[in-house]
This record gives C-alpha cells, structure tokens and sequence, in this order.
C-alpha cells in the first residue's frame, strides 16, 4: 500500500461474507516431509528488540485504513523479547476514549499531536525488502492479548507491492487475526482482485478456552495454485486457484511477513475497552519449512 499498508482484512466490514466454518476441522494428516529453512526464535536478552536484519518497524497512525486507535512505533516499549525466548508486542494506552492524554510517557504529546485519535502506541514489524517466502509452511505459535478492541494478526502481502502494484492485486494472506471481543475463535483468509469485494474468502478455527489463556499454533501450507490454513495440527480451510476461477490468482509468488496488534478498527470493532490500558501478544516462534522439497526463503 505504498507509505501506508492496507492493514489485515483491510476494506471488510465483517468477515463473514465468505467465511467457512468446520465444526470439527480435520486432522493434517497428510504424509510430508518437512525442512526447516528458516525461523525467529526470539532468544534476545530480556528488552531486546527484534533483529533488525529481518524485521523493520512500521511508524505512524492515521487508522491505516480501518479506522484504528493505535500509534506504531520501533520503542522497545512496543516490540521487545521477554528474555524467556518469546517476542512480545504491546499495546499501551496513552489517551482515553475523549481524546484526553493518559500518563506522562515521553513523546505521548507529540504523537497526539500527530494523531488525535489515537487511544494507544503498539508496534507492527514486517520483513519486507530482508526477507520473502514463496511456497512451503510457515507456523508461528502465539498467545493472544486479552481485552475487548485488540486485533493482533500474522499475515503477508504479495512481494509485487513494493514494485508499485496496489492492494488488493498484489493478493494478501492472512494466516491469523483475532478480535478481543470474540475470545475463542481465530480467523484465516485470502484477498486479491477475485475475492469477494469488501471481504475475503476464509475459515475459523473455534477453541473453546479463551485463546488468550494458552499458545496456540497457526500455519499456512503453500503450494501453486493452493492454500491451507492450519491451526494446532488441523485443517481449517484450503482454497485453490479453482475458487477464483478465470479471473485469475495472485498467490503464485514472493510474499512478506507482517505482524502486528491493532487497536479497534473496523474488524475489531470501534468500542474498546475503556478499562484497557495494556493488551500484550505474545509470540514463541516463527518457523519455516520447504514441504517435500517445495519452498525457498529469500533474503534481500
């Protein structure tokens, strides 16, 4: 999206145009063989930011397109390691639902100032122009913040983006978003110039428990012309170039990582919680693997 992405699920109004549900999602138990090619283990020293030679941070407001309360910022305030091999992505309230400054953080003037509508800072960390995936599992096991109007997700945007091709043409994957105020259930989805407009083509994954309250792992299996979402080990949904038909798939090339924690928006909803001050996503890894030999990470 040029300065500014299009942030996941970008342009819905809900996700249910489109969304599938498996009461009962079945088990990934197809034979392959996998090999680790890459990961993030978030092994840093306790406040320690995230390796600059694979992630950059994203600054700014302005609701990036969905109306959202967040300022993102490169503070390790927003973005650091816990010191107990796990990332950790805050969210911290700097001003209330009247636009009035919460605290006295350094700094918190100047962004109001930038962005009145912004409720809190929080951080989004991309690989782009370091490194791009094309085909293959990418997994990230992750805990969720806890707290009504946070919407963290782990997505990707198609490589073409940053040679000028607009979203959504460049196609978008989005592995995992939640919503704080739907506690048990994740979303997946798809979205490119053949999905349904003003939404997406996707699938739930329902747990029962709170996903806040435990790590959970997410994955993409990525092949030509098909794409599976896999939540702790089962399928939830796969969609194919035969889902978009003539008019065309996007998904055939490089794609970047992007993860972040939004505040309210239009996914999430525009209340949040006014009792909210902090909302934490925590994330143990990241990991990468070519299946049956297909699949390459690259590094710009």
């Amino acid at each position: 999206m040029r300065a500014k992405w299009i942030s996941p699920a970008s342009a819905l109004v809900a996700l249910s145009v489109g969304l599938s549900l498996l009461a009962n999602p079945v088990a990934d138990a197809a034979p392959k063989k996998l090999k680790l090619l890459w990961s993030d283990e978030f092994n840093g020293k306790k406040g320690a930011r995230p390796s600059a030679k694979v992630w950059s941070a994203e600054i700014g407001g302005g609701g990036w397109g969905n109306s959202e309360r967040q300022f993102y910022t490169d503070k390790s305030a927003n973005a650091s390691m816990d010191g107990a091999g796990r990332l950790v992505i805050t969210a911290n309230r700097i001003s209330n639902q009247y636009a009035e400054q919460v605290g006295e953080v350094p700094g918190t003037e100047d962004i109001l100032n930038r962005c009145s509508e912004c409720q809190f800072t929080s951080a989004r960390l991309k690989t782009a122009r370091k490194l791009s995936f094309q085909y293959g599992r990418i997994e990230a096991r992750i805990k969720m913040p806890e707290g009504v109007g946070t919407w963290p997700a782990f997505w990707m945007l198609g490589g073409d983006l940053l040679d000028g091709v607009p979203w959504p043409e460049c196609g978008e994957i989005d592995i995992m978003e939640f919503r704080g105020d739907i506690p048990d259930q994740s979303t997946s989805a798809i979205h490119g110039p053949t999905t349904p407009q003003g939404s997406g083509l996707g699938a739930r994954f329902l747990s029962g428990p709170p996903l806040s309250e435990g790590f959970h792992t997410y994955a993409l299996e990525w092949k030509k012309n098909s794409l599976t979402f896999i939540v702790d080990g089962r399928v939830t949904g796969t969609y194919t170039s035969a889902d978009t038909g003539s008019r065309g798939w996007v998904y055939n090339q490089k794609f970047f990582l992007i993860l972040n924690l939004a505040m309210g928006g239009t996914y999430a909803g525009e209340y949040i919680d006014p009792a909210l001050n902090q909302a934490q996503l925590s994330v143990d890894y990241i990991r990468y693997y070519s299946v049956n030999g297909v699949g390459k990470v690259f590094k710009n």
